[in-house]
Protein backbone atom coordinates (compact mmCIF):
# COMPACT_ATOMS: atom_id res chain seq x y z
CA UNK A 1 0.00 0.00 0.00
CA UNK A 2 3.18 2.52 1.16
CA UNK A 3 4.82 1.31 -2.23
CA UNK A 4 1.70 2.26 -4.27
CA UNK A 5 1.38 5.62 -3.05
CA UNK A 6 4.12 6.56 -4.47
CA UNK A 7 3.61 5.25 -8.09
CA UNK A 8 3.03 7.56 -10.80
CA UNK A 9 -0.55 8.02 -10.77
CA UNK A 10 -0.17 10.23 -7.82
CA UNK A 11 2.91 11.79 -7.43
CA UNK A 12 3.21 12.06 -11.45
CA UNK A 13 -0.35 12.71 -12.90
CA UNK A 14 -2.17 13.34 -9.88
CA UNK A 15 0.41 16.00 -9.18
CA UNK A 16 0.13 17.86 -12.33
CA UNK A 17 -2.78 20.15 -11.58
CA UNK A 18 -0.96 21.47 -8.43
CA UNK A 19 1.87 22.69 -10.71
CA UNK A 20 -0.19 24.18 -13.94
CA UNK A 21 -0.69 27.71 -12.68
CA UNK A 22 2.99 28.11 -11.40
CA UNK A 23 4.67 26.29 -14.51
CA UNK A 24 2.33 29.22 -16.45
CA UNK A 25 3.32 32.39 -14.15
CA UNK A 26 7.46 31.42 -14.53
CA UNK A 27 7.01 29.95 -17.99
CA UNK A 28 4.12 31.29 -19.89
CA UNK A 29 3.66 27.72 -20.59
CA UNK A 30 -0.09 26.67 -21.77
CA UNK A 31 -2.55 24.16 -20.11
CA UNK A 32 -2.54 21.80 -22.94
CA UNK A 33 1.41 22.33 -23.31
CA UNK A 34 1.85 21.08 -20.18
CA UNK A 35 -0.80 18.11 -20.60
CA UNK A 36 0.66 16.92 -23.73
CA UNK A 37 3.77 16.52 -21.70
CA UNK A 38 1.62 13.69 -19.65
CA UNK A 39 0.71 12.14 -22.98
CA UNK A 40 4.07 11.86 -23.67
CA UNK A 41 4.45 9.96 -20.39
CA UNK A 42 1.34 8.17 -20.30
CA UNK A 43 1.97 6.88 -23.98
CA UNK A 44 5.48 5.58 -23.28
CA UNK A 45 4.30 4.03 -19.91
CA UNK A 46 1.66 1.78 -21.88
CA UNK A 47 4.11 1.00 -24.44
CA UNK A 48 6.69 -0.56 -21.69
CA UNK A 49 3.92 -2.11 -19.67
CA UNK A 50 3.86 -5.67 -22.12
CA UNK A 51 7.77 -5.29 -21.69
CA UNK A 52 7.85 -5.09 -18.19
CA UNK A 53 4.81 -7.76 -17.25
CA UNK A 54 7.08 -10.00 -19.14
CA UNK A 55 10.45 -8.68 -17.13
CA UNK A 56 8.04 -9.74 -13.94
CA UNK A 57 7.15 -12.79 -15.30
CA UNK A 58 10.25 -14.16 -16.05
CA UNK A 59 12.69 -12.34 -13.13
CA UNK A 60 10.52 -11.52 -10.41
CA UNK A 61 8.41 -7.88 -9.32
CA UNK A 62 11.44 -6.94 -6.92
CA UNK A 63 14.30 -6.66 -9.73
CA UNK A 64 11.94 -4.58 -11.30
CA UNK A 65 10.25 -2.44 -8.88
CA UNK A 66 13.15 -1.61 -6.88
CA UNK A 67 15.44 0.33 -9.77
CA UNK A 68 12.57 1.83 -11.30
CA UNK A 69 11.59 3.60 -8.14
CA UNK A 70 14.88 4.82 -7.95
CA UNK A 71 14.78 6.28 -11.38
CA UNK A 72 11.64 7.51 -10.68
CA UNK A 73 12.85 9.86 -7.27
CA UNK A 74 15.60 10.95 -9.64
CA UNK A 75 13.24 12.07 -12.67
CA UNK A 76 11.22 14.17 -10.25
CA UNK A 77 14.09 15.83 -8.50
CA UNK A 78 15.46 16.17 -12.37
CA UNK A 79 12.52 18.15 -12.65
CA UNK A 80 13.37 20.83 -9.88
CA UNK A 81 16.94 21.19 -10.87
CA UNK A 82 16.71 21.36 -14.73
CA UNK A 83 13.29 22.28 -16.04
CA UNK A 84 13.16 25.22 -17.99
CA UNK A 85 11.75 24.69 -21.22
CA UNK A 86 8.27 22.49 -22.31
CA UNK A 87 10.61 20.04 -23.87
CA UNK A 88 12.42 19.36 -21.03
CA UNK A 89 9.60 18.39 -19.46
CA UNK A 90 8.31 16.26 -21.75
CA UNK A 91 11.88 14.44 -21.60
CA UNK A 92 11.60 13.56 -17.95
CA UNK A 93 8.31 12.65 -18.55
CA UNK A 94 9.32 9.90 -21.20
CA UNK A 95 12.05 9.09 -19.03
CA UNK A 96 9.45 8.31 -16.00
CA UNK A 97 7.47 6.75 -18.56
CA UNK A 98 10.24 4.18 -19.48
CA UNK A 99 12.74 3.80 -16.79
CA UNK A 100 10.41 4.23 -14.03
CA UNK A 101 7.49 2.31 -15.72
CA UNK A 102 7.92 -0.95 -13.09
CA UNK A 103 6.95 1.55 -10.33
CA UNK A 104 2.93 0.83 -11.14
CA UNK A 105 0.87 -1.63 -9.92
CA UNK A 106 1.95 -3.74 -12.79
CA UNK A 107 4.85 -4.72 -10.55
CA UNK A 108 2.81 -4.82 -6.95
CA UNK A 109 -0.37 -6.95 -8.25
CA UNK A 110 1.08 -10.32 -9.05
CA UNK A 111 2.73 -10.76 -5.66
CA UNK A 112 -0.30 -9.71 -3.68
CA UNK A 113 -1.88 -12.51 -6.37
CA UNK A 114 0.26 -14.92 -5.68
CA UNK A 115 -0.15 -14.38 -2.23
CA UNK A 116 -3.77 -14.88 -2.09
CA UNK A 117 -6.53 -16.71 -3.47
CA UNK A 118 -9.59 -16.71 -1.21
CA UNK A 119 -9.49 -13.37 -0.64
CA UNK A 120 -7.64 -12.35 -3.44
CA UNK A 121 -10.14 -9.04 -4.22
CA UNK A 122 -9.62 -7.54 -1.21
CA UNK A 123 -5.78 -8.12 -0.36
CA UNK A 124 -5.62 -6.68 -4.00
CA UNK A 125 -7.99 -3.45 -2.96
CA UNK A 126 -6.33 -2.85 -0.12
CA UNK A 127 -2.94 -2.88 -1.55
CA UNK A 128 -4.05 -0.23 -4.23
CA UNK A 129 -5.61 2.01 -2.06
CA UNK A 130 -2.25 2.73 -1.68
CA UNK A 131 -3.31 5.11 -4.33
CA UNK A 132 -6.01 6.66 -2.80
CA UNK A 133 -3.72 7.20 0.02
CA UNK A 134 -1.24 8.91 -2.50
CA UNK A 135 -3.97 11.13 -4.19
CA UNK A 136 -5.02 12.50 -0.20
CA UNK A 137 -1.41 13.09 0.68
CA UNK A 138 0.08 14.11 -2.54
CA UNK A 139 -2.31 17.68 -3.09
CA UNK A 140 -1.76 18.38 0.98
CA UNK A 141 2.11 18.28 0.85
CA UNK A 142 2.62 19.85 -2.67
CA UNK A 143 0.24 22.44 -1.95
CA UNK A 144 1.44 23.13 1.32
CA UNK A 145 5.42 23.27 -0.12
CA UNK A 146 4.72 25.50 -3.38
CA UNK A 147 3.07 28.02 -1.27
CA UNK A 148 5.88 28.37 1.60
CA UNK A 149 8.61 27.44 -0.89
CA UNK A 150 7.70 27.60 -4.19
CA UNK A 151 6.84 24.80 -7.16
CA UNK A 152 10.41 23.05 -7.15
CA UNK A 153 10.47 22.03 -3.37
CA UNK A 154 7.28 20.09 -4.01
CA UNK A 155 8.69 18.05 -6.84
CA UNK A 156 11.65 17.89 -4.36
CA UNK A 157 9.42 16.82 -1.77
CA UNK A 158 8.22 13.68 -4.02
CA UNK A 159 11.08 12.67 -4.77
CA UNK A 160 12.03 12.46 -1.02
CA UNK A 161 8.84 10.64 -0.07
CA UNK A 162 10.27 7.85 -2.26
CA UNK A 163 13.91 7.52 -0.95
CA UNK A 164 13.01 7.95 2.80
CA UNK A 165 10.19 6.13 3.21
CA UNK A 166 8.67 3.94 0.18
CA UNK A 167 12.06 2.07 -1.52
CA UNK A 168 13.47 1.14 2.35
CA UNK A 169 9.89 -0.64 3.00
CA UNK A 170 9.47 -2.35 -0.28
CA UNK A 171 13.38 -3.37 -0.28
CA UNK A 172 12.89 -5.29 3.18
CA UNK A 173 9.59 -6.91 3.19
CA UNK A 174 8.34 -7.04 -0.32
CA UNK A 175 8.64 -10.97 -1.34
CA UNK A 176 7.42 -12.45 -4.88
CA UNK A 177 5.50 -15.25 -3.89
CA UNK A 178 5.11 -17.51 -0.49
CA UNK A 179 6.50 -20.36 -2.31
CA UNK A 180 9.90 -18.31 -1.95
CA UNK A 181 9.29 -18.60 1.60
CA UNK A 182 8.57 -21.82 1.92
CA UNK A 183 4.40 -20.99 2.95
CA UNK A 184 1.79 -21.29 0.63
CA UNK A 185 -1.34 -18.92 -0.74
CA UNK A 186 -3.56 -17.36 2.08
CA UNK A 187 -1.39 -18.95 5.14
CA UNK A 188 -2.76 -22.39 4.15
CA UNK A 189 -1.01 -24.89 6.44
CA UNK A 190 -3.14 -27.47 4.32
CA UNK A 191 -1.57 -26.83 1.05
CA UNK A 192 1.37 -27.40 -0.13
CA UNK A 193 4.05 -24.78 -0.53
CA UNK A 194 4.06 -25.35 -4.77
CA UNK A 195 4.16 -22.60 -7.05
CA UNK A 196 2.05 -25.46 -9.61
CA UNK A 197 -1.36 -22.78 -9.16
CA UNK A 198 0.68 -19.98 -10.97
CA UNK A 199 1.17 -22.16 -13.73
CA UNK A 200 -2.50 -22.52 -14.26
CA UNK A 201 -4.74 -20.20 -17.07
CA UNK A 202 -4.10 -19.03 -20.77
CA UNK A 203 -0.71 -17.76 -22.77
CA UNK A 204 -1.08 -14.39 -24.33
CA UNK A 205 -1.88 -16.06 -27.84
CA UNK A 206 -5.00 -17.19 -26.03
CA UNK A 207 -6.03 -14.65 -24.27
CA UNK A 208 -5.87 -12.17 -27.14
CA UNK A 209 -8.30 -13.97 -28.79
CA UNK A 210 -11.27 -14.07 -26.31
CA UNK A 211 -13.70 -11.53 -26.29
CA UNK A 212 -13.22 -10.59 -22.56
CA UNK A 213 -9.93 -9.41 -22.83
CA UNK A 214 -10.98 -6.74 -25.24
CA UNK A 215 -14.42 -5.94 -23.25
CA UNK A 216 -11.84 -5.48 -20.51
CA UNK A 217 -9.61 -3.19 -22.46
CA UNK A 218 -12.25 -0.62 -24.13
CA UNK A 219 -14.28 -0.35 -20.87
CA UNK A 220 -11.16 0.39 -18.20
CA UNK A 221 -9.83 2.59 -21.14
CA UNK A 222 -13.05 4.72 -20.93
CA UNK A 223 -13.21 4.93 -17.52
CA UNK A 224 -9.54 5.37 -17.40
CA UNK A 225 -10.21 8.81 -19.54
CA UNK A 226 -12.83 10.05 -18.23
CA UNK A 227 -11.92 9.66 -14.43
CA UNK A 228 -8.42 11.11 -15.02
CA UNK A 229 -9.19 13.53 -17.39
CA UNK A 230 -11.32 15.68 -14.81
CA UNK A 231 -8.84 14.37 -12.00
CA UNK A 232 -5.61 16.38 -13.98
CA UNK A 233 -8.01 19.24 -14.29
CA UNK A 234 -9.58 19.12 -11.38
CA UNK A 235 -7.50 21.58 -9.01
CA UNK A 236 -7.68 24.55 -12.04
CA UNK A 237 -11.17 24.07 -13.19
CA UNK A 238 -12.36 24.40 -9.50
CA UNK A 239 -10.39 27.86 -9.09
CA UNK A 240 -11.83 28.88 -12.36
CA UNK A 241 -15.03 28.27 -11.26
CA UNK A 242 -13.83 31.07 -8.15
CA UNK A 243 -12.54 28.62 -5.78
CA UNK A 244 -9.39 29.22 -3.81
CA UNK A 245 -6.26 27.36 -4.14
CA UNK A 246 -6.40 26.40 -0.66
CA UNK A 247 -10.36 24.55 -1.20
CA UNK A 248 -9.49 23.27 -4.56
CA UNK A 249 -6.89 21.40 -3.35
CA UNK A 250 -8.93 20.32 -0.49
CA UNK A 251 -11.57 18.63 -2.79
CA UNK A 252 -8.54 17.07 -4.84
CA UNK A 253 -7.40 15.67 -1.60
CA UNK A 254 -11.14 14.45 -0.87
CA UNK A 255 -11.04 12.12 -4.22
CA UNK A 256 -7.86 10.73 -2.49
CA UNK A 257 -9.02 9.92 0.46
CA UNK A 258 -12.50 8.27 -1.06
CA UNK A 259 -9.98 6.16 -3.77
CA UNK A 260 -8.32 5.04 -0.42
CA UNK A 261 -11.87 3.93 1.07
CA UNK A 262 -13.47 2.78 -1.76
CA UNK A 263 -10.65 0.67 -2.97
CA UNK A 264 -11.21 -1.51 -0.12
CA UNK A 265 -15.17 -1.57 -0.28
CA UNK A 266 -14.41 -2.81 -3.66
CA UNK A 267 -11.78 -5.38 -2.80
CA UNK A 268 -14.76 -6.10 0.01
CA UNK A 269 -17.75 -6.86 -2.11
CA UNK A 270 -15.50 -8.68 -5.49
CA UNK A 271 -14.71 -11.79 -3.56
CA UNK A 272 -18.43 -11.71 -2.13
CA UNK A 273 -20.28 -10.85 -5.46
CA UNK A 274 -19.63 -11.15 -9.39
CA UNK A 275 -16.95 -8.68 -10.09
CA UNK A 276 -18.57 -7.17 -12.56
CA UNK A 277 -21.84 -6.02 -11.12
CA UNK A 278 -19.78 -4.73 -8.55
CA UNK A 279 -18.56 -2.21 -10.80
CA UNK A 280 -21.72 -1.35 -12.68
CA UNK A 281 -22.68 -0.31 -9.43
CA UNK A 282 -19.71 2.26 -8.64
CA UNK A 283 -19.34 3.30 -12.34
CA UNK A 284 -22.46 4.66 -12.14
CA UNK A 285 -21.75 6.55 -9.22
CA UNK A 286 -19.22 8.26 -11.01
CA UNK A 287 -21.71 8.87 -14.02
CA UNK A 288 -23.58 11.07 -11.47
CA UNK A 289 -20.23 13.24 -10.07
CA UNK A 290 -18.93 14.03 -13.94
CA UNK A 291 -22.45 14.67 -14.72
CA UNK A 292 -22.65 17.69 -11.78
CA UNK A 293 -19.54 19.23 -12.37
CA UNK A 294 -20.52 19.12 -16.18
CA UNK A 295 -23.46 21.19 -14.68
CA UNK A 296 -21.21 23.84 -13.04
CA UNK A 297 -20.81 22.22 -9.23
CA UNK A 298 -18.37 24.05 -6.96
CA UNK A 299 -18.61 24.63 -3.16
CA UNK A 300 -20.05 21.60 -1.18
CA UNK A 301 -21.82 20.28 -4.39
CA UNK A 302 -18.19 19.87 -6.21
CA UNK A 303 -17.27 17.81 -2.18
CA UNK A 304 -20.20 15.68 -2.87
CA UNK A 305 -18.92 14.89 -6.63
CA UNK A 306 -15.68 14.86 -6.10
CA UNK A 307 -16.40 11.56 -3.31
CA UNK A 308 -18.64 10.09 -6.11
CA UNK A 309 -15.92 10.50 -9.01
CA UNK A 310 -13.40 8.98 -5.70
CA UNK A 311 -15.36 6.16 -5.39
CA UNK A 312 -14.64 4.88 -9.08
CA UNK A 313 -11.36 6.45 -9.75
CA UNK A 314 -8.25 3.65 -9.13
CA UNK A 315 -11.62 1.09 -9.61
CA UNK A 316 -10.18 -0.06 -13.41
CA UNK A 317 -6.52 -0.89 -11.32
CA UNK A 318 -8.17 -3.14 -8.74
CA UNK A 319 -11.31 -4.71 -11.12
CA UNK A 320 -8.45 -5.34 -14.05
CA UNK A 321 -6.26 -6.65 -12.02
CA UNK A 322 -8.96 -8.97 -10.21
CA UNK A 323 -10.74 -10.06 -13.87
CA UNK A 324 -7.49 -10.79 -15.57
CA UNK A 325 -6.88 -13.26 -12.83
CA UNK A 326 -10.27 -14.91 -12.83
CA UNK A 327 -10.64 -14.72 -16.73
CA UNK A 328 -7.11 -15.77 -17.70
CA UNK A 329 -5.30 -17.17 -14.59
CA UNK A 330 -2.42 -16.56 -13.59
CA UNK A 331 0.19 -18.52 -16.00
CA UNK A 332 1.08 -15.14 -17.52
CA UNK A 333 -0.71 -12.99 -15.76
CA UNK A 334 1.92 -9.91 -15.43
CA UNK A 335 2.08 -9.96 -19.33
CA UNK A 336 -1.96 -9.80 -19.63
CA UNK A 337 -2.25 -7.49 -16.75
CA UNK A 338 0.48 -5.17 -18.53
CA UNK A 339 -1.07 -5.49 -21.58
CA UNK A 340 -4.41 -4.03 -20.35
CA UNK A 341 -3.17 -1.85 -17.92
CA UNK A 342 -1.24 -0.17 -21.39
CA UNK A 343 -5.02 0.86 -22.53
CA UNK A 344 -5.91 2.35 -19.01
CA UNK A 345 -2.77 4.37 -19.65
CA UNK A 346 -4.05 5.21 -22.83
CA UNK A 347 -7.10 6.34 -21.53
CA UNK A 348 -5.44 8.21 -18.83
CA UNK A 349 -2.77 9.68 -21.54
CA UNK A 350 -4.86 11.31 -23.77
CA UNK A 351 -7.63 12.90 -21.28
CA UNK A 352 -5.60 15.37 -19.89
CA UNK A 353 -4.69 16.65 -23.37
CA UNK A 354 -7.88 16.12 -24.53
CA UNK A 355 -9.63 18.26 -21.57
CA UNK A 356 -6.77 20.80 -22.33
CA UNK A 357 -7.26 20.90 -26.04
CA UNK A 358 -11.50 21.43 -24.97
CA UNK A 359 -10.83 24.12 -22.60
CA UNK A 360 -8.11 26.03 -24.53
CA UNK A 361 -10.45 25.95 -27.56
CA UNK A 362 -14.03 27.12 -25.78
CA UNK A 363 -12.82 28.72 -22.32
CA UNK A 364 -14.77 25.68 -20.08
CA UNK A 365 -14.59 22.42 -19.61
CA UNK A 366 -18.05 21.58 -19.45
CA UNK A 367 -18.66 19.80 -23.07
CA UNK A 368 -15.96 17.28 -22.92
CA UNK A 369 -17.02 16.68 -19.25
CA UNK A 370 -20.83 15.55 -21.37
CA UNK A 371 -18.72 13.52 -23.47
CA UNK A 372 -17.04 12.10 -20.19
CA UNK A 373 -20.80 10.98 -18.86
CA UNK A 374 -21.63 9.47 -22.20
CA UNK A 375 -18.03 7.32 -22.25
CA UNK A 376 -18.80 6.69 -18.84
CA UNK A 377 -22.15 4.89 -19.43
CA UNK A 378 -20.77 2.88 -22.59
CA UNK A 379 -18.60 1.38 -19.56
CA UNK A 380 -21.00 0.96 -17.47
CA UNK A 381 -22.91 -1.39 -19.79
CA UNK A 382 -20.12 -3.30 -20.90
CA UNK A 383 -19.70 -4.48 -17.48
CA UNK A 384 -23.11 -5.43 -17.10
CA UNK A 385 -22.81 -8.10 -20.01
CA UNK A 386 -19.75 -9.93 -18.80
CA UNK A 387 -19.72 -13.88 -18.84
CA UNK A 388 -19.23 -15.70 -15.89
CA UNK A 389 -15.29 -16.60 -14.80
CA UNK A 390 -14.27 -20.01 -15.99
CA UNK A 391 -13.00 -22.04 -13.44
CA UNK A 392 -9.20 -23.17 -12.80
CA UNK A 393 -7.47 -26.08 -11.64
CA UNK A 394 -4.10 -25.97 -10.11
Amino acid sequence: MIGISTCPQPFVFGSLGLFMKPFAVEFGWSRSQISACITVFTVSTAVCFPLIGRLIDRFGAKRVLLPSMFFLAACLAGISLLVTKIWHLALVFFLIGTLASGTNTVSYVPVISAWFDRHRGLAIGLSISGIGLGFFYVPLLVQALIDHYGWRAGYFGLSAVILLIAIPIVALTLRDSPAAMNLAPDGDTQRAADPGYLRTGLNIATTLRTAEFWLLAVTFCFISFVLNGLLAHLVPMLTDRGMTGANAAAIAASVGITVFVGRIAIGYLIDRFFAPRVAVFFFSLSAIGLLAFALGAQGQLAFLSAILIGLSLGAELDLTAYLASRYFGLHSFASIYGMLLAGIVCGAGLAPVSFALWFDAQGTYVGILFISVALNLIATISMAVMKPYPQWKG
